[in-house]
């Protein structure tokens, strides 16, 4: 790679702009120089020849970690492509994007291509940061394909009803899934759990699966995050924000009195989940828990850290009392600029790395079994063949138009703020410090506190 003067974007990003990033380099062939024109007694025989246009210099952030090597790949596939773009792809904490790119949007050195996390892409998105896709897909519709997406993933990259995003990647949520100790339940003279159970069996499981004296816990189930409880109540059939996401229902709804409730008694009735001071060392790969709650990101890395210690198998997170299912879609995005010096090229560029080429190579040849967000690669069926059986089924909820999934975004945007009161108030609920009226009345009023503040 030919060396390159230190340009102003360059020069902000080593001076503290660009920070906690590792910048690497794409770059093209820089173009032959032209050739010199031949001696001529005219007049333009003397001028030189014009020079070639340089490429023109995008940046693209990459997640930095392993399991998304295939962005690296994928970007550097792009710029071999489209020599007349200098390609500079960079690594970013997924953890530190969020203010990198509040800082990054202030200074002026966006990247061309950023990555987004659901949980902040829309903030980004309504200042203003992001490039409107509509029109520019709308002219690629054969090249992007948009009805390949899971609805609930595009619906992740909209911001009023505009996409500002296209999903590169999907999950159901953090309570999506439910391993199983095999070894164990066997031991204990216990039935395996399938995709048809419901809260209540679950219940009396992991009830009848806990056992004190060795340390053992049925589950680890607890909503810290106010997206979890929202698959819960979504499985009794409602949702903790009303229609609006200006609202809550918490305390007022039935439903999600009901799940609040079911939560409480799995520690202060059946015992079936630690408390507090019991929780430390609890995992399900120590042999520790009988289940686990946990996402479909987990499936693949628990397989490699039991490496056979034990048999375990995987079920959907149980159903709700009158059989409805639900989860809370994790997408992440990819978003183009809104001050990109070439917003057609970065489009070109984010088509690509959100396709159905990037998302099966990133499942099947790069070895993590990550598909991307579109129904062509998740519904593959030499990935599908040579994954867990649970992730058909996942794909199959996906696939399923009465299973809510879209994240619960309040309507103003404050999800950092409506996050930290729930967490800050929820505990005295669930592990009893508080009586059940009082306690999910302050978690309540504490959020609606925040929904009530105007958008972000």
């Amino acid at each position: 790679m030919e060396s390159r003067k230190l340009s102003r974007r360059d020069l902000l990003k080593w001076m503290g702009a660009g920070t906690a990033t590792l910048a690497l380099a794409a770059c093209a062939p820089a173009a032959a120089p032209a050739a010199a024109p031949a001696e001529s007694s005219s007049a333009a025989s003397s001028e030189a020849a014009a020079p070639a246009a340089a490429p023109v210099e995008m940046h693209v952030a990459t997640f930095a970690a392993v399991l998304h090597d295939w962005q690296r790949e994928f970007s550097k596939r792009w710029a071999e492509q489209n020599p007349d773009v200098d390609l500079v792809i960079e690594e970013v904490i997924y953890n530190e994007m969020a203010k990198l790119q509040l800082a990054r949007s202030a200074s002026g050195t966006l990247w061309d291509i950023t990555f987004s996390g659901i949980k902040w892409f829309p903030f980004s998105a309504s200042k203003g940061m992001f490039l409107n896709l509509d029109e520019h897909l709308a002219a690629r519709a054969d090249d992007v394909q948009l009805d390949d997406f899971f609805a609930t993933a595009l619906e992740g990259g909209k911001l009023d009803g505009s996409i500002y995003g296209l999903p590169y990647e999907i999950h159901p949520g953090n309570p999506a899934v439910v391993v199983f100790n095999q070894d164990y339940l066997d031991e204990k003279g216990l039935d395996y759990p399938t995709d048809d159970w419901d809260v209540n069996q679950y219940a009396d499981l992991a009830e009848a699966a806990t056992d004190k004296e060795a340390k053992i816990f049925g589950t680890n189930y607890y909503p810290g995050s106010y997206y979890d409880f929202e698959s819960l109540v979504r499985a009794y059939g409602s949702d903790m924000l009303d229609a609006e996401r200006k609202n809550m229902l918490f305390a007022t709804e039935a439903a999600n009195r009901e799940a609040a409730q079911w939560i409480v008694d799995l520690r202060l009735k059946r015992g079936a989940a630690a408390m507090r001071e019991e929780a430390d060392g609890l995992t399900f790969v120590s042999g520790t828990l009988a289940t686990q709650v946990t996402g479909s990101y987990s499936v693949n890395n628990f397989t490699t850290q039991i490496d056979g210690a034990f048999r375990h198998d995987w079920a959907l997170f149980p159903k709700g009392p009158n059989g409805d299912r639900g989860y809370t879609a994790f997408t992440s995005n990819y978003s183009v600029s809104s001050a990109s010096v070439a917003p057609d090229k970065a489009v070109d560029l984010l088509i690509y790395l959100t396709s159905t080429e990037a998302g099966t190579w990133s499942a099947l040849e790069q070895g993590t079994g990550q598909p991307n967000a579109r129904r062509s690669v998740w519904g593959n069926e030499d990935l599908l063949n040579k994954s867990h059986p649970i992730f058909r089924r996942v794909l199959d909820m996906y696939n399923d138009a009465s299973i809510p999934g879209p994240f619960p975004m309040p309507n103003n945007l404050r999800f950092s703020e409506l996050q930290d009161n729930y967490s800050q108030t929820v505990a005295d609920l669930f592990y009893g410090d508080l009586p059940f009226d009082e306690g999910i009345q302050a978690t309540h009023d504490a959020m609606q506190e925040i929904l009530d503040l105007p958008r972000a």
